[in-house]
């Protein structure tokens, strides 16, 4: 033998392999397993065959010899030392704190029927029946019933070759037996018809490759914490899956394998499964249900699917804007009158256009101010009048005032039915120098400082303009006819109340329209004065919709008012004619709270288009109850019940019953 290459005893072998594992596994608890293996004596350095001891040579330059702890190796492990790194693993595995441990209990009992975990009763369910035909989201009613559930699914994929022979044998058979019961004459069998015509289908689709085939395992464990109810709500559940023709059963005698099949560890033990292909297995899918409780804002009404609260801020989503449609008796008075009472609770201003005279009651309730907009009403409001430019908004001294020209442009248009595209720039020079009258030009520094016009300054101009002679004739009957005085006085209301009604009930229907694109136009000249929290509530808007022109300053101020802090409520029963209008889907889209309550089978279908509705929620909308209906907010929506307390009802309810019942008392 060479010198220097003294045979490795057992004792250094067995070193050797464990310094490999500390090199390969870079672990401490190896290293140490090595140092101590060695031996202080000198027989750990070079022992001979013969017994002799000697010291292993080293050569000149060259490093020192490595010791077990820093052995490095390019060799091919060896059978023996893979097992030794694997027993090395297997050791260190065992000392580490697992998911196992972390999710175990802390006692468990295991009985025939049930299972008893740290102090809780549980039993678990196997689903072995379903079906021919398969609702989506039927699993909704189990996943938001309000108990402890642990629900688990095992997807099994399946070779669609295998399916696709056993289908085509299947079918043959199924052939083959048709064709001899119609031989003897026997009257056809619709089930033996009906399985095959499925599996004819269910093979185009697998040939085509539209579905997948699977098995499918639907467990789910209950907890209660007492016996009598584990029974109940087993019996529950087990009644609803029924209504729906699933059936289900415990898993008796298996509850152990039954109950670690529905532990987050994604492992069946059970094994209990049923063929399904991509279709009814899509239908499945359990995360459904949308809940929009919050911590903050009001109550909106109950979420039919799982009877949560619906409560939020509506000033939380990107804006505060909302739409409601829904038929005459709904319930959609109710519903924005109940959303108003509790929003002055939380300090939010409320200002509401008033057609019906639906809001008085309301409004006294809660010392409010009522402004009755009529011919004979002392009350007035200037469509001349310039806002004062809200603290930390900066606008420049000609911008307040052409945005205001713009808006008299509007009405005026309004007023006259139309203007030509002549007539409408006679009517905006007569306007700037309607206001160069009183001091205010587009140079003018806080306009809002000067005295405004009124409507009789602006004919006595359109009179001394060529061409004017006849828009100012036109407009004499709101200066010196017969709606004289209506909108050519100066301002005598306030807004600074908590709630503001103005109803124009009492005013001619050709009026409605002006006075609402008036009455709103001051509404957007307060907000834009000083930044506050507010609710503007527009009902029956299709009155403003028939008209381009206010539509248009609608739209406009929808679109605006979330930089002023301003939600607008647009309720209207004709949909119709809402969504005819060229901005009446934009002030949809704009709007980020929407609710539908009953709806007739005209209004269903362009609602269903705009807001993509199933099948199901049209149905729903065409059969609800009063105050029931579909609830959207961003990008989730709800079935909703709204509610209210005993004295709620009282003072928002307008049916002729609750009314006398108020009055009686």
């Amino acid at each position: 033998m060479s010198e220097g290459s003294a045979p490795q005893s057992a004792e250094q072998k067995k070193t050797d392999i464990l310094g490999r594992i500390a090199h390969f596994l870079n672990l401490d608890i190896a290293k140490k397993a090595i140092t101590k293996e060695e031996t202080p004596s000198s027989e750990a350095k070079g022992t001979s065959n013969s017994g002799s001891t000697a010291e292993s040579p080293v050569p000149d330059g060259s490093a020192e010899a490595p010791t077990p702890e820093t052995v490095v190796t390019n060799k091919k492990l060896t059978a023996e030392e893979k097992a030794a790194i694997l027993a090395g693993e297997k050791t260190f595995q065992e000392g580490i704190t697992s998911i196992n441990h972390i999710i175990a209990p802390d006692s468990m009992q295991i009985d025939f029927d049930r299972v008893k975990v740290s102090g809780m009763h549980a039993r678990t369910f196997f689903v072995y029946n379903y079906p021919r035909y398969i609702d989506s989201n039927w699993l909704s009613p189990v996943i938001n019933i309000d108990a402890t559930m642990d629900i688990s699914m095992f997807v099994y994929p399946i070779d669609n070759n295998k399916i696709m022979k056993f289908l085509r044998n299947k079918v043959t058979q199924i052939s083959a037996q048709i064709h001899m019961n119609q031989e003897r004459g026997l009257v056809r069998d619709p089930a033996l018809e009906a399985a095959f015509q499925d599996a004819e289908e269910l093979r185009d689709e697998l040939q085509r490759g539209s579905e997948k085939f699977f098995h499918f395992s639907l467990y789910y464990t209950v907890y209660t914490d007492d016996e009598k109810k584990l029974d109940q709500l087993s019996k529950q559940i087990q009644g609803i899956l029924g209504g729906r023709l699933v059936l289900a059963k415990p898993a008796n005698l298996q509850m152990e394998h039954a109950y670690n099949s529905t532990v987050p560890i994604a492992t069946d033990e059970l094994g209990v499964f049923r063929n399904m292909n991509t279709s009814p297995l899509s239908s499945t899918f359990p995360f459904t249900s949308s809940d929009l409780t919050s911590n903050e804002g009001i109550l909106y009404g109950i979420n039919r699917h799982n009877d949560s609260l619906i409560i939020f801020d509506r000033f939380k989503l990107p804006n505060a804007n909302s739409v409601i449609f829904a038929t005459s008796g709904a319930g959609k008075s109710f519903a924005v009158k109940l959303e108003i009472l509790r929003s002055l609770m939380l300090g939010t201003d409320v200002i509401v256009i008033d057609p019906e005279n639906e809001y008085q009651n309301l409004c006294n309730t809660v010392g409010g101010t009522y402004l009755n907009m009529s011919l004979n009403s002392d009350q007035r409001i200037n469509p001349f009048d310039l806002p004062t430019p809200a603290a930390g908004v900066l606008e420049k001294p000609g911008d307040i005032l052409r945005s205001n020209i713009i808006t008299l442009t509007g009405m005026v248009k309004l007023m006259l039915g139309s203007l030509s595209p002549t007539e409408e720039a006679i009517v905006d020079k007569a306007l700037i120098d309607t206001y160069a009258l009183k001091g205010i030009t587009l140079e003018t520094e806080n306009p809002h400082e000067k005295e405004p016009p009124t409507m009789e300054d602006l004919t006595n101009v359109l009179m001394n303009i060529t061409g004017g002679e006849n828009i100012a004739e036109r407009l004499s009957k709101f200066t010196r006819g017969t709606f004289s005085g209506l909108f050519n006085k100066p301002t005598n209301i306030n807004l600074n109340n908590g709630m503001v009604v103005f109803c124009i009930r009492d005013l001619e229907e050709s009026l409605r329209s002006i006075a609402m694109y008036i009455v709103i136009n001051y509404i957007w000249t307060i907000v834009r004065s000083s930044l506050k929290r507010r609710m503007l509530v527009v009902d029956e808007a299709w009155i403003m919709m028939q008209h381009e022109d206010s539509a248009r300053f609608l739209f406009g101020l929808v679109k605006r008012a979330r930089k002023y802090y301003l939600g607008v409520s647009t309720i209207t029963q004709d949909v119709e004619d809402f969504v005819k209008s060229p901005f009446g889907k934009p002030i949809i889209t704009n709007s980020s709270m929407q609710l539908l309550l009953k709806q007739s089978p005209a209004a269903v279908e362009p609602l269903g288009n705009i807001f993509n509705l199933t099948e199901g929620e049209k149905y729903m909308l065409l059969n609800s109850g009063v105050g029931q209906g579909l609830f959207f907010a961003g990008s989730k929506h709800v079935a909703i019940q709204i509610i209210a307390s005993y004295s709620e009802k009282m003072v928002v309810s307008t049916n002729p019953e609750d009314v006398l019942a108020q009055q009686n008392k």
